[in-house]
């Protein structure tokens, strides 16, 4: 089977690139804002944080325009030539590419015994930090790469940024936000006492599991007894 790789037109390519370069700005800006608000509660602390801060960045990136050549001898009636592609360009990410935290979650994507999951705990702390210390109106998602440098982030909004208009393409998913305090799960980053966060009470994953069996066992042994007093009723 033969597949054809396709482009967009570049009228249409051109938005899509500026939004994600956007994005990526966006991203970088809150996450050294994380990190400055990290740095000022560690100085500030009369002890250090019990645990190892990870230490990454957003690669660096920019918007790459190219456009036709102009003949020699050859007069153009217009000054402006435009663009006929675009390229978003970013430093080259070489370690093992990870995914820590997908697109619609604030919990770590990897599981406790694998590589990477201490930097996942970390960022998620991060989306706890970003979105306290906005007001609740935003936070860093998607948060994937390598062990020290991050790439193709989404920043999630509340719908009052920008009076409701997207403004962070199709990944942009709101609910997510607003279902914030109920779905994150505090950790050992968020639970230190020199970050001073509001610790939102979710229950936690195990607890929910174990309620969940527990309701189906009952349910099993409800049936099990009625199965008993019908056989009983017909003998």
């Amino acid at each position: 089977m033969r597949f054809t790789i396709g482009r967009y037109t570049i009228s249409d390519e051109l938005p899509k690139l500026f939004k994600e370069a956007n994005v990526l700005y966006w991203a970088h800006a809150l996450l050294t804002f994380s990190y400055e608000y990290i740095d000022h509660c560690v100085s500030n602390s009369s002890e250090p944080p019990p645990f190892h801060i990870p230490r990454l960045r957003f690669v660096e990136a920019g918007l790459a325009l190219s456009h036709d050549q102009v003949q020699p001898g050859h007069k153009s009636k217009s000054p402006i030539r435009m663009p006929r592609a675009g390229y978003l360009v970013e430093e080259l990410i070489t370690d093992d590419f990870l995914k820590y935290i997908h697109n619609m979650d604030c919990n770590p994507m990897l599981d406790p015994y694998e590589v990477g999951y201490e930097i996942a705990e970390f960022l998620a702390c991060t989306q706890h930090i970003q979105y306290a210390k906005t007001g609740g109106l935003a936070f860093i998602s998607d948060y994937q790469g390598g062990s020290e440098i991050l790439s193709d982030p989404q920043v999630l909004t509340h719908p009052l940024v920008n009076n409701g208009k997207d403004v962070f393409g199709g990944g942009n998913i709101e609910c997510a936000v607003s279902a914030f305090k109920q779905k994150h799960n505090c950790n050992d980053y968020c639970k230190w006492s020199g970050f001073k966060l509001e610790l939102y009470k979710t229950a936690e994953i195990g607890t929910e599991t174990e309620m969940g069996t527990a309701e189906m066992e009952m349910g099993t042994a409800e049936m099990e007894m009625g199965t008993e007093a019908e056989m009983d009723a017909l003998e």
